[in-house]
């Protein structure tokens, strides 16, 4: 026809050849080692050596990786929230699986479980006041939730293990303080478990969350309670996760960059910079590369065209007949909070006035992730009146409408199909040159006393590290053998005097020496240069240095244990009185 474009036989070919590619693409998204983000290989790194930590000693938090900033050690976990890359590193013991594998496992758990999650806590709500279509509505916020577009920016394109976690144990405490209504023990174990994911999960979508998470029962409750339940569970999850939190509080002073806002926090400017302006609410962007500021940022940290609808539809319906007060409420309160959280965001915001603790966030379309959860909330809560308008199942297609161009972008970058450990720990050395360490391109953590080149790599190739990472600085100490499994390092060693070393390991509270088995008090030292030195008493002996636990972890360890035990107290006294009632029954 004239006027048409119709490709040549040659285009056909091209063509052809093209979506073959792309359907190969799909394919290996099931079957490769990894996918490649902003985080790249990192979260898989993160897990190897979670792995490693747990297979040379025991089960426990991995405060310290062993193997980062060229095996002089790094606090990673110490500051880092860790439970899903905990996650993925119990799917490599339990599956067999490869990092890389189990590490995507974990990503897609997170996924899983952020709208299965928010299904519960819609479908207790609904099922508590007869909603219409219960299961269908249940569905589109579950559907508009987990598949909205800076949800999938967050675990495609950013690659970021902890706010992906944190998406699904936000609902997951909104959805235990329902149950605590009419359930008070079965809501404090829901709350205080997800409560304590959520602290695991992720460090500022935790503190953000936990205001957004104590106004509800505030202002919902018709009595105080509830919300005394509520706190009770929170409090033992906050208890239960205090192994990580407490020793992070307590020991960032110790860090390089402590006090500094630019890289821990962020400064008035620098959140005014990344502001998402109100326009890019009204477009799906499908960007990979990093965010940059002002308007047209390509990266996909937009509201998302079904958490719109999800507005749009419940403010209307906030106004319409066949709602009851306490509903009508509700639905009001979760806009308010909608509408707060996009303000928040916007260049309007004036962060010059807000407390020190809110600039805690670096980049503000961080707070994307409660948007999508109150509007794909607030749209189930108005189904009595949207019911009459549409069909929930609607909703749930064009989540998944909206969802659909995501899937060729994150197959843009290359992928990794398969990787060894080795070389795993190549690649990693190769981005340490670069400055990369874990996945945190600032240093942040680094020990505050830690001067000099250590992690220069000139500086390695004229000073290379010893193979035992020992040095003798005083007296005559041999060793005769060495042996390095995780955060463990042995020596068998013969000296006539008492001597003293040097070891290529970055100090941090938490080391000990153990001689023959024998722990060591007061053995390991700070050195002048920031690294370990310790004392060998004079003889043929054994020595075992090894990383523990900081004596603030100790003690946050013995607290979260406590509560744990709580907590399964709490369970078991729960089953059994079910089972005493449903035997009278």
């Amino acid at each position: 026809m004239e006027g048409s474009v119709q490709p040549s036989e040659g285009n056909r070919t091209v063509l052809s050849d093209e979506q073959k590619k792309r359907s190969e693409a799909r394919l290996w998204r099931w079957i490769v080692y990894m996918w490649w983000g902003h985080f790249m290989l990192f979260p898989v790194f993160d897990v190897y050596e979670i792995c490693k930590v747990w297979s040379a000693d025991s089960f426990g938090h991995v405060p310290w990786f062993p193997d980062c900033c060229f095996g002089y050690g790094y606090p990673f976990l110490t500051f880092y929230a860790p439970l899903g890359f905990y996650v993925a590193a119990i799917f490599h013991f339990i599956f067999a699986l490869d990092y890389g594998p189990a590490t995507k496992l974990s990503f897609y758990t997170s996924i899983y479980l952020s709208g299965l999650l928010i299904y519960a806590f819609v479908y207790t709500i609904g099922s508590r006041e007869r909603w219409p279509r219960l299961a269908w509505w249940a569905l589109a916020a579950a559907s508009v939730y987990a598949l909205t577009r800076y949800h999938l920016t967050d675990v495609f394109v950013r690659d970021v293990m902890g706010e992906s976690w944190a998406w699904a144990t936000l609902p997951g405490v909104y959805w235990g303080m329902e149950v605590a209504r009419r359930r008070p023990w079965l809501g404090i174990l829901l709350v205080s478990a997800m409560y304590a994911g959520l602290l695991l999960s992720h460090n500022i979508t935790a503190l953000w969350g936990s205001l957004f998470i104590a106004i509800y029962p505030l202002l919902t409750a018709r009595d105080l309670r509830w919300p005394c339940i509520v706190a009770s569970g929170g409090l033992l999850g906050v208890t239960m996760s205090a192994f990580f939190w407490y020793p992070a509080l307590k020991l960032g002073k110790l860090t390089q960059k402590a006090g500094d806002l630019v890289a821990m926090w962020g400064t008035p400017h620098l959140l005014h910079e990344n502001a998402v302006f109100w326009r890019q609410h009204f477009l799906e962007a499908l960007g990979y590369g990093g965010s940059i500021p002002g308007p047209d940022d390509t990266l996909g940290i937009n509201l998302g065209f079904a958490v719109l609808i999800c507005v749009i539809l419940s403010a209307i319906a906030l106004f319409q007949r066949g709602l009851k007060t306490s509903q009508r409420y509700r639905i009001a309160l979760f806009l308010l909070l909608t509408f707060l959280v996009l303000f928040i965001m916007s260049p309007q915001m004036p962060w010059k006035k807000m407390p020190a603790i809110f600039l805690y966030l670096q980049f503000p379309w961080r707070l994307l992730i409660f948007t999508a959860f109150f509007a794909a909330s607030a749209a189930a809560m108005a189904s009595p009146v949207v019911d009459r308008w549409i069909h929930p199942a609607i909703l749930t297609g064009l989540a998944v409408v909206f969802a659909i161009p995501t899937l060729p972008m994150i197959l843009m970058p290359s992928v990794i199909k398969k990787m060894s450990p080795e070389q795993l720990v190549k690649w990693n050395r190769r981005y340490e040159r670069k400055g990369l360490y874990a996945g945190s391109a600032i240093q942040e953590f680094l020990p505050k006393w830690v001067r000099g080149d250590y992690l220069n790599p000139r500086f390695l190739e004229e000073h290379p590290i010893p193979p035992n990472r020992l040095t003798v600085t005083s007296g005559d100490s041999v060793s005769n053998t060495y042996t390095h499994r995780g955060t463990i390092y042995e020596y068998s060693y013969n000296a006539s005097v008492d001597s003293e070393a040097g070891i290529a390991l970055f100090y941090w509270p938490g080391w000990e020496l153990r001689i023959d088995g024998k722990l060591q008090p007061n053995s390991v030292r700070l050195g002048p240069d920031g690294l370990i030195s310790l004392n060998f008493p004079a003889g043929s002996h054994h020595a075992e240095l090894r990383y523990d636990l900081s004596p603030e972890g100790r003690i946050a360890r013995i607290f979260s244990s406590s509560a744990a035990v709580i907590w399964i107290l709490i369970l078991a006294v729960g089953w059994f009185e079910n089972e005493k009632f449903g035997r009278k029954e």
